[in-house]
């Protein structure tokens, strides 16, 4: 008698499982509490008659079964999964395309342009995943990306997009006593994101300070680390596109300091054969023209 396949939810659930960095994120992902989750886990060890976990300092690790089921299962899975979504879009119905990008850049540069392409596009539908690497592209569930120049994008159709500057800026309060006080960055509490790391001093380097500077605080979220300094916590070191909303806000202030535009940027990625879809080519070509009115606007505003 033919041996059935496990169901398809429970090879996704084990393949979440094996490479999330715990069963509770990997529960999130597959849209499942805590508990369904776990059960699910159980009835695919239980499907193959060997235990994928066991549990260990610092977590539970996948055993020797279960590193081999997930070399074995992860290729056929991921490619069902991209064969599914290359299926011909039939005309005349709604599209739906799903964007990558990182926390920070959907919040302070995408969304607020979220109207002009549903305008532009209502037959699109378009999703957004926050995340700041590739991942989503490589497994299938994002159609295409914006990632930072140190993200590995081997393998994905990409090219460059938005440029980058950053340059320190403060809470209005803060930024009057900086500059009462003679403008010394070394008696700041300096703030940064923790990637890429190292920026305050690149952007010493860049600029000719030669003064050295305390360590910087760091943030996993640039959008979280804006936050502190509106709040009269420090002086971050902001980036653009991204810092616009709070420059223009007021929230945040420049310290009369130079913007230095870092190396790469962010880079435009998809799949070959997802770019090939009509609908994430216009998406694409969208964010190109948007891409470029920033592009058009910034020399100005860097210069104001």
């Amino acid at each position: 008698m033919r041996r059935r396949l496990p169901p398809l939810e429970q090879i996704e659930a084990f393949i979440e499982a094996a490479e999330a960095p715990s069963f509770r994120v990997a529960a999130e992902r597959c849209a499942l509490s805590p508990a369904a989750f776990s059960r699910r886990i159980q009835a695919f060890s239980s499907f193959v008659g060997l235990p994928m976990f066991e549990r260990r300092p610092g977590g539970l690790r996948l055993t020797e079964a279960g590193r081999r089921c997930l070399s074995q299962l992860k290729p056929a899975y991921l490619e069902l999964r991209r064969a599914a979504a290359s299926v011909v879009e039939a005309p005349g119905e709604a599209q739906s395309v799903t964007l990558s990008l990182s926390h920070s850049l959907a919040v302070g540069w995408l969304i607020p342009r979220l109207d002009a392409f549903r305008a532009a596009h209502p037959e699109i539908e378009l999703s957004i995943k926050t995340q700041r690497g590739a991942g989503d592209m490589r497994s299938g569930e994002a159609d295409l990306g914006i990632c930072y120049a140190d993200i590995d994008l081997g393998g994905l159709v990409s090219q460059p997009l938005l440029d980058v500057c950053v340059t320190p800026v403060a809470a209005p309060a803060v930024a009057a006593a900086f500059q009462a006080r003679g403008g010394r960055l070394e008696t700041q509490r300096l703030l940064s994101v923790a990637y890429p790391g190292g920026l305050w001093s690149w952007w010493a380097r860049e600029t000719g300070m030669d003064t050295p500077l305390p360590p910087a605080a760091t943030y996993d979220l640039l959008h979280a680390m804006y936050e502190m300094p509106s709040e009269g916590f420090g002086v971050a070191l902001a980036a653009t596109p991204t810092v616009w909303p709070h420059l223009d806000s007021g929230r945040l202030v420049r310290l009369d300091l130079p913007f230095a535009a870092t190396p790469g940027g962010y880079r435009l990625a998809a799949p070959a054969d997802r770019r090939r879809r009509s609908a994430v080519g216009a998406v694409w070509r969208w964010l190109e023209s948007e891409a470029d009115r920033t592009r058009s606007l910034t020399p100005a505003r860097i210069a104001a």
